[in-house]
């Protein structure tokens, strides 16, 4: 069987789905997970792509959603509920944020303060997908001592990045200051149009 992306699989047989689908399902590479998991649809087994929804990638989740519509079912209640404890599952936040509803904006905002480093990247990247970033919200989070969550709050505030205090973005070059911290403020402060004696910095 071959495919591309989410889309209707090419037709096969799943008389032996253990030893077709189940193979794809637990393989390491996204595009074949996702091949595994769009199969599902053409099995009739769509409720089993439910655990995909929080898979570290997001073909994945995305076919995983795609599934679970063409089954009748709305991912996005699923990924509410799992962002009341999203510790084990930290890209619920992200998965929410993907579904594109507005109004779960505020439950994914309330995870930037989330103790687990995962959880409060996952939610950045949640709320870039739901286009509803908040320079004020997203900015404490380039003094987070995680390299992804500031890696995923820089990405936010790039197209603000003239909105982040460059006296803040300074702050961060200091040599004591962790390195995703200093790259995040060249980055930033580079976005703004200032390159001099910053790079040299880091």
């Amino acid at each position: 069987m071959r495919r591309s992306g989410c889309g209707r699989p090419r037709r096969g047989t799943f008389d032996e789905f253990s030893e077709v689908v189940v193979p794809l399902l637990g393989s390491r590479q996204p595009r074949v997970r996702s091949a595994g998991v769009t199969a599902l649809r053409r099995a009739g087994r769509h409720a089993d792509a439910e655990p995909y929804l929080t898979d570290r990638s997001a073909v994945v989740r995305a076919c995983a959603r795609w599934v679970l519509r063409q089954g009748g079912t709305d991912p996005a209640p699923l990924y509410r509920a799992l962002c009341a404890d999203p510790t084990a599952q930290p890209a619920a936040a992200v998965g929410l944020g993907e579904c594109r509803v507005p109004e779960d904006a505020d439950l994914v905002r309330e995870l930037l303060a989330h103790p687990v480093p995962g959880v409060r990247a996952c939610a950045l990247a949640g709320l870039r997908a739901l286009e509803a970033v908040r320079v004020d919200d997203i900015r404490p989070l380039l003094d987070d001592p995680s390299a992804a969550v500031v890696r995923q709050a820089t990405a936010a505030l790039l197209p603000w990045a003239d909105r982040v205090p460059q006296g803040l973005l300074r702050g961060l070059l200091a040599q004591d200051r962790p390195r995703h911290q200093r790259i995040a403020a060249v980055r930033l402060l580079r976005a703004v149009g200032v390159h001099a004696r910053v790079a040299t910095r880091l």
